[in-house]
């Protein structure tokens, strides 16, 4: 890869990671809520659910976006095969053991900037009644586990198509707040160099 794509690469990372963070800045700004059927003062008649589940389907994107991004920028430094996939479980797969290894620990620690940590928002809104009483438990306490979460539950490669999920009795699926995911991808890359 030539320099100026490596650096491109490496940009996108961080600037997908903050444009979700920008996005999230948002949503506090506004006060709005998953909660509340409340009119958004200056939004033209938009509820604050709606807007919260609209701007959190474009942060939680950007956050795919730069997760899977990272991921594929530890498989290219390794000189490992790029999957062209967008499962973020599978590149954590082939990321080589050892770095495994270290990007679990580092995910520990990166979960100390929310100590008392952050909640799992699922909802559904249909009249179908086929639908599932509650969202599936998923085992979010490691990194694999949590990557395994947002490839099938919150789907956030998909993220741009969640409209096409409303009609079709589906939980949706949000992280209250993402900075975890945040300083992780700041501690990952902290330690890659740009050029």
């Amino acid at each position: 890869m030539e320099t100026a794509a490596y650096r491109l690469f490496y940009d996108n990372i961080h600037d997908f990671k903050t444009t979700a963070v920008h996005i999230e800045s948002e949503i506090n700004r506004y006060g709005i809520s998953s909660k509340s059927e409340e009119e958004v003062p200056g939004k033209k008649g938009r509820k604050s659910r709606d807007m919260w589940e609209s701007m959190k389907i474009v942060s939680h994107f950007n956050l795919g976006i730069a997760l899977e991004l990272m991921l594929k920028l530890l498989l290219f430094l390794n000189k490992m095969p790029n999957p062209l996939d967008h499962s973020l479980t599978q590149l954590h797969d082939a990321i080589p053991s050892r770095f495994r290894k270290q990007l679990e620990i580092t995910f520990q620690d990166s979960r100390s900037v929310l100590p008392h940590g952050f909640q799992l928002v699922a909802f559904i809104n249909t009249e179908n009644s086929n639908a599932p009483l509650s969202p599936p438990n998923q085992d979010v306490t490691t990194l694999k586990g949590f990557l395994k979460y947002l490839d099938e539950d919150a789907m956030l490669w998909q993220k741009r198509y969640s409209w096409e999920h409303v009609d079709k009795g589906r939980y949706r699926h949000y992280l209250s707040d993402i900075s975890v995911f945040v300083e992780f991808i700041d501690r990952v890359m902290r330690d890659i160099p740009r050029y």
